[in-house]
Formats: C-alpha cells, structure tokens, sequence
C-alpha cells in the first residue's frame, strides 16, 4: 500500500510540474528541457520518437541508429551505410577513379625519343613528359597516417612497317608536378604495317603523405624506338595510318578499348580529439 501511494504521489507531482511549470527535472531543480534527467535513464522496451498525441511514434527496425534532425525536429531512425570506425584503426576514406579516351598522340611518328631512359622520384615534371588528358585528380588528406594506393591502366598501340619494330616509353604518378611513382615498357610490333596492342599497368603505394590538398596526375614520355617513323600512342588508337603510300583505317581497335584509369584509394588513421 505504501509503495503505491509513493508511486501515485511521484505521477501526481510529475504531472502537477508539467501542468505548471512545464518542465520536468529528475536529479535536477533547473531543468532545461520538457523532460531533463540528471543521471542514467535505462530503457526495457522500445523508443519510440515522432510521435503525436494520436500516434505512438516510430519505434525503428533492426540495426538502424537514432539520427538528429536539428534543433526543434525530432531524431529520426536510421540506416547506417558504412561500418563504424573505431578510434585508432585504419579506415579506406575515399576513393577517386578517372578515366579518359584522349590519349597522348604527340609521340607517333616523325617523333624521336628522348634518349633518358632513367627518371628520379622527386623530379619535377619538364617539356619531356606529356599528361594523359582527363585524369587530373585533386585530393584531400586529414590525417597524418594514411595509405595511398594508386593504379593506372592504359592501352597502347604500335604500327611499324617491320614486325619487331618497338617504342619503349615511360609512364609516372605525379603528385603537384613531382614524380611519385614510375614504370619503363616497351612495346614491339608483331607484324609489319599491322596495329598491336598493349596493356600498360603501373600500382604503387605511399605510404603518410603530410596532410594537405594535392593534385594527381598521369604523365608519360618515349625513350627510344627503332624507327622514327613508327606510329606509336597511349591511351587511345590510331584511326589510320599509311602503309607505303596507302592511308589505312584502323579496324582492330577503338579510343573505348584502349582508354586510360587513373584510381587512387585513400586509407587513413581515425583518431577522435579528446
């Protein structure tokens, strides 16, 4: 009987206080809100919120999270589309992928290599080297620990009036005009006055790049070839070319088979401020 009367008293009180003050504290005589608890609040049932005077409210469904609306709007549930992330743990923050059909066609024929068959990390980019089109990537690092993985692809294609006749090339990452990454290739020619094809790869990782803003870039430049006059391009095909005094359309190859990614994956160190 007196646990009864006390719980009636409490509800009487609670009541009393919203009718005319209203706002309710527990564990508080200055409450800020409505309803402001002073402690821990432990819930045996469902939450439901946005709810009216008629309607109970929206208790949620199973693994979705409580979301704010902002002020004076109720939170609404939530699905969560991306894994929480812990303090201190490594955590794949972004992802940049370009791609590019416009190659780099100021290589092919009546064009000498370079002759520099050797390039230094650090280097700064110079007239040598020639952007493939398109795949300028700017990104942002926000934590001193990261990862940066970076893979490039782009198709190649040769025409050579001997079989065997080759251009060798090299293609880097640039990070703000300085080289990153490299990789020399070559590419031969399988039959004569014929266009071959070739896949080109280059993947490297960097490991805690300062925190910044940086832009990305694809560069290559042609070393040597066995013949000035061989037709020779990256990232895209060659619509014709002559064979002896015969202009010939290219029907093994298309710019869409032989275009050029550029894919940057960005992983970083959380760490919450205190």
């Amino acid at each position: 009987m007196q646990k009864c009367i006390g719980s009636f008293f409490l509800l009487s009180c609670l009541v009393y206080s919203q009718q005319f003050f209203s706002q309710v504290g527990i564990g508080t005589n200055k409450p800020n809100s409505t309803l402001d608890v002073n402690g821990d609040v432990a819930l045996r049932n469902e939450l439901s919120v946005g709810g009216t005077d008629l309607a109970k409210g929206n208790p949620g469904e199973t693994n979705q999270v409580l979301v704010s609306q902002g002020e004076g709007l109720p939170p609404t549930w939530k699905y969560v589309k991306a894994p929480f992330v812990e303090d201190g743990t490594y955590k794949l923050t972004n992802t940049y992928l370009n791609e590019s059909e416009v190659g780099i066609t100021n290589f092919s024929a009546g064009v000498a290599g370079d002759g520099v068959n050797t390039s230094s990390i650090g280097s700064a980019i110079d007239s040598k080297w020639t952007k493939i089109p398109n795949l300028s990537t700017q990104l942002e690092l926000k934590f001193a620990e990261n990862k940066l993985v970076y893979q490039v692809q782009t198709g190649v294609e040769i025409v050579s009036s001997t079989a065997g006749g080759n251009v060798k090339f090299l293609c880097g990452i640039f990070k703000d005009n300085k080289l990153v990454a490299l990789r020399p290739d070559k590419i031969t020619a399988a039959y004569a006055n014929t266009p071959t094809q070739y896949m080109f790869t280059l993947n490297y990782n960097e490991l805690n790049v300062p925190i910044g803003v940086y832009t990305m870039d694809v560069a290559c430049r042609k070393i040597e070839t066995t013949n000035v006059n061989n037709y020779f391009v990256i990232g895209s095909n060659l619509p014709t070319y002559q064979s002896g005094v015969v202009t010939v359309a290219n029907t093994s190859s298309n710019s869409f088979a032989l275009k050029s990614f550029f894919k940057i994956d960005i992983t970083q160190l959380i760490t919450f401020a205190p």
